[in-house]
């Protein structure tokens, strides 16, 4: 999922993320991976809109619940708001 990231089509990269989010409701020690803040920083930073939707859309649903990844996720979230 990780590699389909950076594809150039932006429904790939889409449906990456979306993937991705299912991946982590099953696992949300997953977005505690190194290889997984840096997929997903890439992602809040697309030139895409919807891919960056998908994004904050997975953070938004698994930081809430996991404290502890606020704390790893959060310059990359306020980096998006700014």
């Amino acid at each position: 999922i990780l590699r389909v990231l950076g594809e150039n089509a932006i429904a790939v990269r889409t449906k990456a993320m979306k993937c991705l989010s299912e991946v982590v409701a099953v696992d949300p020690s997953i977005l505690a991976r190194l290889d997984m803040q840096r997929g997903v920083h890439g992602r809040l930073m697309d030139n895409s809109t919807s891919v960056r939707e998908a994004a904050v859309e997975l953070l938004g649903r698994f930081v809430l619940c996991h404290p502890q990844l606020a704390e790893q996720y959060y310059d990359m979230l306020i980096e998006r708001i700014l």
